[in-house]
């Protein structure tokens, strides 16, 4: 029975759904996520004992060919598999979920082992010309690529968990299994009194790991699937329309991140500069890793929020996420400002990465910016907007590579991290207004604790979810489809409701 003053409960299976998931689905993200973190810095600092420096920035560069190939190879389905899934399970129309997961998974599989082929064969002889040094590529290359086409398929599979709003199984089968496989025989190799191994046996038990839980994630995956009956129909071209801006925003965005820019400091520096570069990147995701959590819980829910019309609530459950991942992140910032050198020296076991530090600060600047602005992208993304988030991607992307190539030569790390980090902040300062502008919500943090009281406490979450089960009674009875149609969400930059 609902207590006095409090808004009247809705039907108890919308109201367990909603807290499942803001408050337990961001809870399993938010202990996967910290325990990625422990974990990957504990394998990242043991290989940066087992390897030496060139060696090691021969693995951080690897590292990178993975991440940045992998965002190609999934071609934009990962997010694509998020909207349609989530969308239409939110309006009611299970066969159109089920019809999306199917052909997404297919072209998913096809595309993410044609991509890796291509690196290997295709762009083998150029890669190892601007990236590698020397015969190792040889041996690097072909397990570099096997090692893309395992997390790229790997990630479809997590993405379709996502959208089925499995948050734990996708939080498990994101990062935290790889995390414990690798650094459970990365530390027992260590205690096996191993100090040394070539950057091809770092890359090969990669390669290994993530291929063995990309299997399992598949056959969850299947398990869920066979289980969506309903009746819903998947539009020709549906799949597409979502995924080539979303493919093009996603590598425009790692032109912005520690993904290209460590790639264009290996085109013009030695390995040993890249082995720099790379370990303070690793410790830079600290301070991303609130907004990580932002984005693997939020997504769905904006989806739906959109589909269904609640802007108030929307703007307030991302103004109210923004707040909470920008405070710790702050902090961590100041954290690296004033310990920076300490900190990399004793994490990485040398004083050679003490060197890092300046870098670290600045990208952890740029960093701080995004948590800061909340998830904007993600929700140009997962409303609608992909061609205009794709078209401030580019531009910025491309000034930031621009910006990379003119300075590496000569400032090494620590001009391209600069030049990132500034372009960053144009990035996010455009998805703002953009976001403000077509969706009608701001995203960027509040700090105001009275409202991130409102929104987390048990009232807040009643109000939320009355508002929602009173929407989805009203479209039952009327017998209307969700905004935008059969789509679910608007797909047209001249849909009014943007």
């Amino acid at each position: 029975m609902a207590e006095e003053g409090e808004a009247p409960h809705p039907e108890p299976s919308v109201l367990a759904s909603l807290r499942h998931r803001i408050l337990h689905g961001s809870s399993w993200v938010l202990a996967g996520r910290i325990a990625s973190i422990v974990l990957g810095v504990a394998i990242n600092a043991l290989l940066a004992r087992m390897l030496t420096h060139d060696d090691f920035g021969v693995y951080m560069t690897s590292f990178t060919l993975v991440i940045v190939g992998a965002v190609v190879a999934q071609l934009g389905l990962d997010r694509a598999v998020v909207v349609l899934v989530s969308s239409s399970l939110g309006v009611g129309k299970p066969g159109r979920a089920r019809q999306a997961i199917r052909q997404i998974v297919i072209i998913g599989v096809i595309g993410s082992v044609g991509v890796g082929i291509a690196m290997t064969v295709g762009l083998g002889p150029w890669i190892k010309e601007h990236f590698y040094q020397g015969s190792v590529a040889a041996i690097v290359l072909p397990l570099t690529g096997g090692w893309l086409i395992a997390s790229a398929i790997q990630s479809i599979f997590v993405e379709t968990l996502r959208g089925l709003q499995r948050f734990a199984q996708a939080t498990i089968f994101d990062a935290v299994l790889v995390d414990v496989l690798l650094a459970s025989v990365f530390g027992a190799m260590w205690v096996a009194g191993v100090r040394h191994m070539g950057p091809g046996g770092a890359i090969g038990i990669w390669l290994a790991t993530t291929a063995v839980v990309a299997v399992v994630a598949s056959v969850l995956a299947y398990r869920h699937w066979q289980g969506i009956q309903g009746e819903g129909v998947l539009e020709r071209g549906a799949i597409f329309q979502i995924a080539w801006p979303s493919l093009i925003t996603n590598v425009a965005i790692y032109f912005l991140g520690s993904g290209v820019d460590l790639l264009v400091l290996a085109a013009f520096r030695g390995h040993t500069d890249v082995a720099l570069y790379g370990a303070a990147t690793r410790l830079v995701t600290l301070v991303a890793t609130p907004l990580w959590i932002l984005r693997g819980v939020m997504p769905p829910l904006i989806a739906e929020l959109h589909a269904q019309g609640r802007r108030r609530e929307l703007e307030t459950a991302l103004r109210a996420g923004a707040t909470l991942a920008g405070l710790p992140s702050l902090v961590l910032l100041l954290l690296f400002v004033v310990f920076g050198r300490g900190l990399m020296t004793h994490l990485y076991g040398s004083a050679f990465f003490a060197q890092g530090a300046t870098v670290l600060a600045v990208l952890s600047l740029g960093r701080l910016v995004s948590v800061l602005a909340g998830a904007s992208g993600i929700t140009l993304i997962m409303t609608g907007q992909q061609r205009q988030m794709m078209y401030i991607t580019i531009v910025t992307g491309a000034a930031s590579v621009g910006l990379g190539i003119l300075v590496a030569p000569r400032f090494g790390g620590v001009g391209v991290a600069t030049a990132t980090t500034t372009m960053a902040i144009v990035q996010n300062g455009l998805q703002l207004f953009l976001v403000k502008k077509n969706v009608g919500v701001w995203t960027h943090a509040e700090l105001s604790p009275v409202a991130l009281y409102r929104f987390f406490s048990k009232k807040g979450v009643a109000t939320l979810a009355q508002q929602l089960a009173e929407a989805d009674r009203h479209r039952k009875d009327s017998g209307e489809a969700a905004p935008g149609g059969d789509q679910a969400l608007p797909t047209s930059l001249d849909d009014p409701d943007l």
